[in-house]
Parts: structure tokens; sequence; C-alpha cells
């Protein structure tokens, strides 16, 4: 995969319906609160730590590919999660009685008001933390589809540079979002067309993961 086409993949998976809600909603309760002035800080720790975090996972599932290889069981098996897990979103409500999947199948919605009380920048970096690790199960289908295609091309440095542009691609809508929404007026309007969204990405998100998930078994049949 060339860098152009990661950005783009990144741009693709930025849209999940964990880190834009938190976001939103965390800038609704910081403007209800009359903290506006600490809005800029909130959005760095928040914006940053989401990086961070999906950066991070995004390496450690690099050198699981490198050290078990895509070819083989471990490719399948990966391919096969991906798979599950989009079907999955379809039908949330029949999948949920099945644990893992379950778990999988959610994105969670962190009680923000309450890390706010540790102070606006720590109440970034818990929710930015919590918001990337849940990114993964919630929307992640992209991301873990262009980490296998990376392992099975490259070497680990060159998808180690891969990933840091597939992750800039991911946080640069995020923080456009932020940087518009940050204006009472304005955060209105995004949350309607959010919540507009988040219906289509009820269906696209999961046929991508299944197409990323084919894409893998076919990897590890090679």
């Amino acid at each position: 995969m060339s860098l152009i086409t990661l950005f783009i993949a990144g741009l693709t998976d930025s849209y999940n319906p964990c880190s834009i809600g938190v976001l939103l909603v965390s800038l609704t309760i910081l403007m209800s609160l009359g903290k506006k002035n600490s809005i800029a800080l909130f959005g760095i720790s928040y914006l940053t730590t989401i990086f961070l975090t999906y950066f991070l996972i995004g390496l450690g599932f690099l050198k699981a590919f490198h050290l078990f290889g895509v070819h083989g069981f471990f490719g399948y098996a990966a391919g096969a999660v991906l798979i599950i897990v989009g079907l999955a979103h379809f039908a949330p409500i029949s999948w949920s009685k099945i644990p893992i999947v379950g778990w999988f199948n959610r994105c969670y919605m962190p009680q923000i008001k309450a890390h706010f009380d540790r102070g606006v920048f720590v109440g970034g970096i818990i929710l930015g933390f919590l918001i990337g690790l849940c990114t993964v199960p919630c929307a992640g289908g992209i991301y873990l589809g262009a980490i296998g295609l990376l392992a099975a091309r490259v070497s680990f440095w060159q998808g180690f540079l891969g990933i840091f542009i597939f992750n800039l691609g991911f946080i640069l809508p995020l923080s456009l979002i932020f940087f518009i929404s940050s204006r009472e007026k304005v955060l209105k309007k995004i949350q309607k067309i959010n919540a507009k969204l988040s219906g289509v990405s009820h269906y696209i998100i999961p046929i991508i993961t299944v197409i990323m998930g084919i894409i893998l078994i076919l990897i590890g049949k090679m």
C-alpha cells in the first residue's frame, strides 16, 4: 500500500460514533459548565491521546503479524475475527448474547462529566485513552486490514511509517470537527449531522470490516 493510500484509508476509518460522539458530548458539557476557556486544553489532550493510543495499538498488531506471520493460521484467524465482528454490527441485538462478540459489537460511552472532575486536561487524556481502545472493536476493521497488508508486504519499520501516516489521516477529520465545533452555534448543527450520519455508518463500517477480513484470509492463502 502506498502512503497516499494509507492516508486515505485513515481518513475513511476516522468516522466512527465512539470518538466523534464523545468529542461532541464533551464540548457540550464544557460549554454548559462555563469552561469555554478550557476547550482548547481539552482538545489537545483528547486528540493527542487518541492518536498515540491508536498508533501504539497498531504497532502492537504489526509486531504480532510479523511475529506470527500473516500467511497461514494467524492470517486466517484475524480475517475470521473481522468478518464475525462486521456481521455482528448488522444485527447487534442477536449477536450481543455471545459474550466476546457482544463486547466487540459495543461502542462504549464513558462517564464523561465524572472524568472532568479530575481536571479538563486529565479528563481529556482519560477519555482519549478509553476511546482509543474502544475504536478498535467499534470501527477498526480498516485499520487491522491495512496493518495486515503492511505486514505481508513491507518490513516492520516501513510498516511503522505506514501506520503513522494512517493515523495522521485518522486524526485529521476529528481535529477539524473539534475546531469547527468549538463554537456553540456550530456545535448544535454538527450534532444533528452526526446523528444522521451515524445511521449510515451502521451499514458502511460493517461492510468494510467484512471486506478487510476476506482480504486477510486471501493473503493467508498466498
